[in-house]
C-alpha cells in the first residue's frame, strides 16, 4: 500500500509520521505533493486534494464528525449547510491548540474515530447533537430523514439525550415522525401541526399512490420541488393524481419549495380556508 492509499484509507487526512515509513515513502510522498494529489496543512499534517474539511478538522483534532457535517456521510438531509464542521471531543478532554474554522462539541458520550476510515461519530449521537444544535424544525427534518431510511429509532435516539440541553431536544424529538421524502415535507407537517391540525405523512392512496401529507383526513398537501416535478410527464401526472384524488372525495392542495420555506403561514391559512368551506 503507497503512501496515497495510506492517506485514504485514514480518511484522507493524516500526519506525516503515519504516512512515510521507508524511502519510497518520502518519494512517494513528494510525488503526491508535486502533482496536486496530496497537500500541506502544517504542524506535520497532510490531506487529499479533495477531503471533506470536516474530516480533516477531525482528524486534527482528534475527534469525530457530528451533527450536520456528519449528517451528509449518513445520506441525511440538511437544510443549510454548515458554515464551519461539526466536530465531537470527550468532554472530560482540553481542546488542542490548533488554529481550525470548527464549532467543537463537548460531549458526555463519546466515541473514540476508527484508526482506519472516516472518523464518524455513531448516528444516534450525530441526530442528538443535531437536536440540540439546531432550531427545532430544521433538526425534525436530518432526524425524519434518518427514521424514514430506518437507520434508527426514536428511542435509540432519546437515549442519548441527557444532560444539559436535553429536555428541549427531547420535545423536538418527540415530533420527528418518519414518512417525509424531503425536507420542505417535514416543514409543512410542523407548521401544519402547529396549527392543532391532524397530519398523516406519506399516505398511500389507492389510483394514486403516495402522497405527501393527508390533513384532518380530506385535504392532500402535495410539496412540489421544481427537480421532481418540472418535466412534462411529472406535470401530466401529477393532473392525473389530482383528478383522482378529487373523484375519491379528497380536496389536494400544492405548494412550492418558495411557499414552504418563505411563507409557511400561506400554505397553513390555505389548508384552513379550505377546511372551512368543507
Amino acid at each position: 500500500m503507497d503512501v496515497t492509499d495510506r492517506i485514504w484509507h485514514l480518511g484522507g487526512a493524516a500526519k506525516r509520521s503515519q504516512l512515510v515509513r521507508t524511502a519510497a515513502d518520502r518519494r512517494a510522498l513528494a510525488d503526491g505533493l508535486a502533482t496536486g494529489v496530496l497537500r500541506e496543512l502544517g504542524a506535520g499534517w497532510l490531506a487529499t486534494a479533495g477531503a471533506d474539511p470536516a474530516v480533516v478538522a477531525a482528524r486534527r483534532l482528534g475527534g469525530t464528525v457530528t451533527c450536520v457535517s456528519a449528517a451528509a456521510f449518513y445520506g441525511l438531509r440538511v437544510m443549510h449547510p454548515p458554515e464551519r464542521p461539526h466536530v465531537a471531543l470527550p468532554r472530560a478532554r482540553g481542546v488542542r491548540q490548533v488554529a481550525l474554522p470548527a464549532r467543537v462539541h463537548r460531549e458526555r458520550w463519546w466515541s473514540a474515530p476508527p484508526d482506519l476510515g472516516l472518523p464518524l461519530a455513531p448516528l444516534d449521537l450525530v441526530l442528538a447533537r443535531v437536536l440540540r444544535c439546531l432550531p427545532a424544525d430544521l433538526a425534525a427534518v436530518t432526524v425524519d430523514s434518518a427514521l424514514t431510511k430506518r437507520l434508527v429509532t426514536t428511542d435509540e435516539v432519546a437515549r442519548a439525550l441527557t444532560g444539559p440541553g436535553s429536555p428541549a431536544a427531547l420535545a423536538a424529538l418527540a415530533r420527528c415522525r418518519p414518512g417525509s421524502r424531503s425536507g420542505i415535507e417535514t416543514l409543512a407537517r410542523l407548521a401544519l401541526e402547529e396549527a392543532g391540525l391532524q397530519v398523516d405523512p406519506a399516505v398511500t392512496i389507492a389510483g394514486v399512490g403516495e402522497v405527501d401529507l393527508v390533513v384532518e383526513g380530506h385535504v392532500v398537501v402535495e410539496c412540489d420541488g421544481f427537480s421532481y416535478h418540472s418535466g412534462r410527464v411529472e406535470y401530466r401526472e401529477d393532473r392525473r393524481r389530482d383528478r383522482v384524488l378529487i373523484a375519491k372525495g379528497y380536496l389536494p392542495l400544492r405548494f412550492t419549495y418558495e411557499d414552504v420555506m418563505t411563507d409557511s403561514a400561506t400554505v397553513v391559512r390555505a389548508v384552513l380556508e379550505v377546511l372551512g368551506r368543507a
